[in-house]
């Protein structure tokens, strides 16, 4: 064979080894006339194991209400369209092309957290095709949705039939709906692990059934949101209840010494846990888990995660790991990072208090208990100035309305409050739903409490305890204590 030849098949080979992962444009165009001026935010889920969504993508929506999003991928993938902090869901395929028209309940607009209420952006195509996925998913989950909510307390709760309530319903679906084992089909996929919350209810305690049925197999579908819900509901908590990992196990690998290669070996014991790369999925789902419990160190775990990601032979286990740390990295260093505006409009860094601790209050003008609060935090100013830096956060969508606030009301406190200047991804990102909420930054900028004592729910007291008063006595430096 000459070499020519062999340079012709060797490309031919790159060709087809890579033509699969080419990422394709994706075009979404449409109208939000009542959302003019603002900015539209494509959010992509590469992360469905912890639910962290990047924003791929932004424009803003013109005086007609027209906006144009592109976007570059190679698989399908759960999106988010994203107006201020309302949401709709849909599903993006490479190659697509999408024209939708948005509308949104104007009062919901306005709240912070519209989801409470069950508002969301309503995206409709303008295109029917009842082929695309999105419309076949849709059409699915309205009536599994509807369907189990008929026996939502039977199923759940148990009965004396609950056997034939449960094959009641599968019957029912399965009259519109056949739906088979086909992990190269996502439509298909997605109605079978759906499928599959109805026999996690039934199998409770048969965890083996579910097991061999739904996870006991080659593939591991990372981008579907049907599959990674099941798997997360199944393997929650999986390492801390099972019966063939010991306490002392987790304790010593993880407490004592970061023990990675022997946690890995350890829990390849356990049957439903033989295969390598969902071994180490659980693992990672389950150290994330360990961040949050008390019982677990802290920084081990983390060390532990750091040593999966670089060791990890599956990239898509290292981009999981890196999604979760670079989320808690920036949640920590967000003091830092973030500017807001005051009242005059000039930006205002909040490093520029680092070496005071910063209480952060986020609130509306509109929230009556947000304003009760800035009474007690004008007493708290004035007792811990020097030792607590307090801020006021406006969260309100019109920024003349702030600004109006500051006007008649901004003389009578003496800290400063802020603007938020529209930055709802901070706000997402935060975890900010309900007002007023507060936010507690260590001297060093980062975040030291999430949800620290609110003004009239025990802020006095914690703020007593930690930041004693100096006596004389305690800094006088010619005053020396024998007893020492």
């Amino acid at each position: 064979m000459s070499k020519s030849i062999r340079h012709i098949i060797l490309l031919i080979g790159v060709w087809l080894s890579t033509a699969g992962y080419a990422q394709t444009p994706v075009t979404i165009t449409g109208t939000a006339t009542f959302a003019a001026g603002e900015e539209i935010r494509l959010l992509v889920f590469h992360d469905l194991l912890n639910g962290i969504a990047e924003v791929a993508t932004t424009d803003i929506i013109d005086k007609n209400g027209h906006f144009t999003l592109k976007y570059k991928t190679h698989d399908i993938e759960l999106a988010q369209l994203a107006i201020r902090t309302s949401k709709a869901e849909f599903f993006i395929v490479p190659s697509n092309s999408y024209n939708f028209t948005i509308t949104m309940d104007s009062v919901l607009y306005q709240t912070i957290n519209p989801e409470k209420y069950g508002g969301f952006l309503q995206i409709e195509n303008a295109q029917k095709d009842t082929d695309d996925l999105n419309f076949k998913i849709n059409r699915f989950s309205k009536y599994f949705n509807q369907v189990t909510d008929n026996y939502a307390f039977p199923m759940i709760y148990g009965s004396p039939d609950s056997v034939n309530i449960f094959d009641t319903v599968r019957n029912i679906i399965g009259e519109h709906f056949d739906f088979q084992y086909i992990p190269t089909n996502f439509y298909q996929s997605y109605g079978y692990y759906m499928m599959g919350e109805i026999d996690l209810l039934q199998y409770r305690k048969k965890p083996v059934f579910i097991y061999e049925k739904y996870f006991d197999n080659d593939y591991i579908l990372y981008n579907n949101p049907a599959y990674m819900s099941l798997f997360n509901q199944y393997y929650e908590g999986y390492l801390y209840y099972s019966p063939h990992i010991s306490k002392e196990l987790l304790s010593r690998t993880i407490n004592e010494t970061p023990d990675y290669p022997t946690l890995f070996n350890e829990i390849g014991r356990d049957p439903k846990l033989t295969n390598a790369r969902l071994r180490e999925l659980v693992i990672i789902k389950n150290l994330i888990s360990f961040l949050d419990n008390k019982e677990f160190d802290y920084h081990n775990t983390i060390k532990l995660l750091e040593y999966i990601r670089q060791t990890s032979s599956f990239e898509k286990h290292i981009k999981l790991i890196n999604s979760k740390l670079n989320t808690i990295q920036k949640k920590q260093l967000v003091a830092k990072e973030v500017t807001f505006l005051d009242e005059k409009g000039h930006k205002t860094h909040l490093k520029q208090y680092e070496g005071t601790p910063v209480y952060l209050q986020i609130f509306q003008t509109d929230c009556i208990n947000c304003v009760r609060e800035m009474m007690i935090i004008n007493e708290l100013q004035k007792k811990y100035e020097g030792r607590v830096q307090f801020l006021s956060l406006c969260v309100d969508p019109e920024k003349r309305t702030y600004q109006a606030f500051v006007k008649q009301y901004g003389k009578l406190f003496s800290w400063p409050i802020l603007y938020f200047d529209e930055q709802y991804d901070w706000l997402l990102l935060q975890g900010v739903e309900t007002l007023p909420d507060h936010l507690f930054f260590g001297s060093d900028g980062t975040l030291m409490m999430r949800f620290p004592p609110a003004p009239e729910q025990g802020l006095p007291e914690y703020l007593q305890i930690r930041f004693p008063e100096q006596t004389e006595e305690n800094h006088n430096p010619l005053f020396q204590n024998r007893n020492k």
